[in-house]
């Protein structure tokens, strides 16, 4: 409480955009919320509540009040399967993994900086996250708009008005939802650039760079936030508690871990700080990190007009071309694909058991990524279908 006390002027900064925010914990498994993922949407006028008072971790929505504002949240981590609870095991073996993961915050940094696009950099116990507003009345906003696809399924989520559920009492205009659509595919493109950068990383010896974790042990670009709805989408807050070591992990004996700012860039100027020692003393004492933050704001910055010429290098890509096929396939009536997969011949055994019962196979990277190619190569079917 005494932490969220001290930071609290820039935990609500961050919350300029919005009505409401995302508070999670156990403790709130004991209020009826789903234990795999114990979370509630509460008023805004409640933050201080949530934090200074009960010393929650608070998340921000990626979708902004009244759909005027969408929140970019680029998120990268080290993966470390099984053995992921050594990054919060203590601070000493979280450094030594950090050293693999600072090279492609710095190259994700560079992206953003030599166009001039601004972005706050949040560093969390397992990696980070790059954030940036895109406010509806700006030009890069309506270019991000004019990239998006939404599925019809999608379109009558969106449309869906539940006066009772916070996320759901406007729906999300249609526009805001192709915004996110766009801010996916540039995510996948900067995944993408990241990946073409560090491609010898292995030969290295050091850990390859993945989309998502799809390798055991991998670099992850996580792409996983862009599938689904956006009003179910958030992200750990800048200044929250993170309290994964305690609650996933079981080291009660230490205090909650905590998001750590690294940077802020506005498109000219630049507020940073480069001692990644410094980083991870505050990310694991709360008098350090509440000291450190108060040279911070919370003002997560907004895109500019330089997005647009991001947007337009994207645009001559292969995988702009990619997604445009992709979006431009016609779906399938429902349930006819998987009909039609269980009959495929070009496929080998172990993939069609998958089709028969998917858990836990169809969650596991390594197998499938195989899936897909015996899908997309043997059998020649469209990606969109797979």
């Amino acid at each position: 409480q005494d932490y969220y006390h001290r930071v609290f002027n820039g935990l609500e900064n961050c919350f300029q955009h919005y009505d409401y925010f995302i508070a999670t914990g156990n403790e709130l498994i004991a209020e009826g919320c789903d234990p795999a993922f114990p979370a509630l949407a509460a008023p805004l006028d409640q933050l201080a509540h949530y934090t200074r008072e009960r010393a929650l971790q608070v998340h921000l929505p990626v979708i902004g009040e009244k759909s005027q504002s969408v929140l970019m949240p680029i998120d990268f981590e080290i993966f470390l399967g099984d053995d992921n609870y050594r990054l919060y095991s203590d601070k000493d073996t979280q450094q030594e993994y950090f050293e693999q993961i600072v090279p492609v915050a710095d190259f994700i940094e560079q992206i953003f900086r030599s166009r001039g696009m601004p972005y706050l950099l949040d560093y969390t116990p397992s990696g980070g996250h790059f954030l940036f507003q895109n406010q509806f009345g700006d030009r890069a906003t309506q270019e991000l708009v004019g990239i998006g696809y939404l599925e019809e399924d999608l379109i009558k989520a969106c449309r869906y008005i539940d006066p009772n559920d916070l996320r759901r009492k406007s729906g999300v205009a249609l526009d805001a939802a192709r915004v996110f659509s766009g801010l996916g595919k540039l995510n996948e493109y900067i995944a993408l650039l990241t990946m073409e950068a560090f491609r010898d990383n292995e030969a290295k010896g050091s850990y390859p760079v993945t989309i998502s974790d799809s390798l055991d042990l991998c670099i992850n670009l996580d792409n996983t936030w862009s599938e689904g709805s956006p009003f179910m989408r958030s992200i750990r807050s800048p200044f929250s508690l993170h309290k994964k070591n305690q609650e996933k992990y079981g080291y009660y004996q230490q205090p909650p871990l905590v998001d750590v700012i690294g940077a802020i860039f506005d498109g000219r100027t630049v507020e940073q700080q480069t001692e990644m020692d410094l980083i991870l003393d505050c990310m694991w004492d709360l008098e350090q990190a509440a000291a450190h933050a108060q040279s911070a704001s919370g003002t997560i910055p907004s895109s500019n007009d330089t997005l647009i010429d991001f947007i337009s290098e994207y645009q001559k890509s292969d995988l702009y071309a990619f997604h445009q096929e992709f979006d431009g396939e016609p779906d399938l009536p429902r349930g006819r694909a998987l009909t039609e997969a269980k009959n495929e011949t070009n496929i080998p055994d172990w993939a069609r058991k998958i089709l028969y019962d998917p858990n836990p196979g169809a969650l596991q990277p390594n197998k499938l990524i195989g899936f897909v190619y015996d899908f997309c190569i043997r059998a020649n079917w469209k990606p969109k279908h797979i």
